[in-house]
């Protein structure tokens, strides 16, 4: 008979019920024996910590800003409400799919781990590979945008602040390693002071969100009506307007991922098995309903849309502000979604650290054995931090050269992303029957195989989305260069797969053998 839970092999008289029993029997350090690595790290992630992580990392009130062109931009109000509405509902099968499989295998390795888990044995190592090499794009780079996108808006808020002031790339450069630095030393500490961190920079961005949610329409001296919001469309796009509007998901799409960063910090949380999908679940839901409404607020203020995005400073949410609340409350507004934003970005550096200690501590990267080294004081994977904040650090200097170049990097991330989402949850659809796949105590029961089609569905739909330039025939600038980066990254994963890697690489390695 096949293994059960884990990557390792047992001994054939093993069954699939004593494994059960024994998964529901022990706790969380038993429980990743049994999926096939030792204990390195302390759990000192509660559920309020975890679920502070990532809600961090998902961001609302820095996500909707950074994201309004999708919106705002691409079809006005209607943009602005029912295009986050649908993209935030339809985003939820997928992070129920996902939580469900957290739960099954609570272990750092989260996506990679369960790609091999649920693919039928044929594609098992093939699907893994695929899943490891779009996580190791997808996730570093999604730490430097958004620590990038957070030094734009400190230097924005600058220039509003003093008007004289003339802005240089270079200046946002150096704004970003020192955030990067920042965001390297706090999550070198002991997992409870990340826990805090996170708890304490949830706590503040949500008690701002409301703040600002209630205060725009309320001091404005011109609303549009509730009819408007919800019913006028304003394509600013060179595609029809039934298009543009789907375009307007990728606002809910972006800002509502990297929720699974709560499964890579999975072998630090107590109760894993149940706290790990509850944080992605909730956490998902409870920014999906705060953007919503925070966007309502938004499009209620917004009476001269062509004005906000079209000022100079590329900001029309602080432009917003400043022109409701004055200049002074723009810059405190940008001032304090630097400082979101800067916990979003930590959020993502735990979730690229950690990806980078899984994979290394299954012998998947280069340097493994430096990367998956645990530091014995603060319990922290210490050298893939560094790893990644070397690697952010060199690619933020692409910037210097050209805006362009450097963003063509973060679309690529963003297909990556969903790519290395939907392929666990794919292998689970194709490959009902695995005997390998136990539910863990957080499940869909009954509804689980709906649940998961209409997330294979809704991200099939998405991921061209994500790759479509706002316009036919687009200027350098303008394109949307997903494609063009993520497609020779896997060219030449699969190339080196084809001759070598189906020999060599073959998923998971357990470092702990079970009794």
């Amino acid at each position: 008979m096949s293994a059960p839970t884990s990557v390792h092999q047992y001994d054939e008289k093993d069954s699939q019920k004593d494994v059960e029993v024994a998964v529901y029997a022990t706790g969380d350090d038993s429980q990743l024996e049994l999926l096939g690595y030792k204990q390195e790290f302390k759990r000192d992630f509660t559920f309020l910590g975890l679920f502070s992580l990532t809600s961090s990392e998902l961001a609302v009130l820095p996500g909707v800003a950074g994201t309004i062109w999708y919106t705002m931009g691409y079809c006005g109000l209607v943009g602005m409400t029912w295009g986050w509405f649908v993209g935030a509902l339809m985003g939820q099968p997928l992070a129920y799919s996902l939580a469900e499989l957290a739960s099954a295998y609570p272990t750092s390795g989260g996506l990679y781990y369960w790609a091999f888990m649920t693919a039928s044995p044929k594609y098992k190592k093939l699907s893994c590979y695929v899943v490891a090499w779009s996580m190791i794009i997808s996730t570093p780079l999604s730490c430097c945008s958004i620590t990038y996108s957070a030094a734009q808006m400190l230097i924005a808020a600058a220039q509003m602040a003093y008007p004289n002031y003339i802005a240089a790339v270079w200046h946002v450069y150096l704004v970003y390693v020192a955030m990067m630095f920042a965001s390297y030393l706090i999550i070198c500490l002991p997992t409870r002071y990340v826990s805090w961190f996170n708890i304490w920079a949830y706590a503040i961005g949500t008690a701002l969100l409301i703040v600002t949610t209630i205060i725009l329409p309320a001091k404005a001296e011109e609303l549009n009506s509730g009819k408007a919001i919800f019913t006028e469309v304003y394509n600013q796009l060179d595609w029809p307007t039934g298009w543009s509007f789907c375009m307007t998901f990728l606002s809910a799409t972006w800002t509502l991922s990297g929720y699974d960063v709560a499964a890579h910090v999975a072998e630090e949380t107590s109760n894993a098995a149940i706290n790990v999908p509850r944080a992605m679940v909730w956490s998902t839901w409870s920014s999906g309903i705060l953007g919503f409404v925070y966007l309502i607020s938004l499009a209620l203020c917004a009476t001269d849309i062509d004005s906000l995005i079209a000022n100079p400073l590329g900001q029309p949410i602080g432009t917003l502000t400043g022109q409701i609340l004055g200049n002074k409350a723009g810059v405190a507004l940008l001032v304090i979604n630097f400082f979101a934003q800067f916990g979003c970005g930590v959020a993502f550096f735990v979730a690229a650290s950690r990806i980078f200690f899984a994979y290394s501590r299954d012998k998947a990267l280069p340097f493994s054995n430096w990367l998956s080294v645990v530091d014995k004081r603060t319990h922290t994977p210490n050298n893939a931090s560094l790893a990644v904040f070397l690697i952010s650090t060199a690619f933020g200097a692409i910037s210097i050269g050209s805006d362009t170049a450097f963003e063509a990097f973060f679309s690529g991330s963003t297909l990556a992303g969903q790519i290395s989402y939907i392929l666990p949850v794919l292998g689970r659809c194709l490959y009902e029957n695995n005997p390998e796949y136990t539910s863990g105590p957080y499940n869909l029961g009954r509804w689980s195989r709906v649940i998961r089609w209409i997330a294979v569905a809704w991200n099939f739909f998405i991921m061209p989305l994500v790759s479509f330039p706002e316009g036919p025939n687009p200027a350098a600038v303008d394109m949307n260069w997903a494609v063009v980066i993520y497609v020779p990254f896997q060219i030449i994963a699969m190339i080196y797969w084809w001759f070598w890697g189906y020999k060599t690489f073959t998923g998971p390695q357990p470092n702990t053998k079970h009794q």
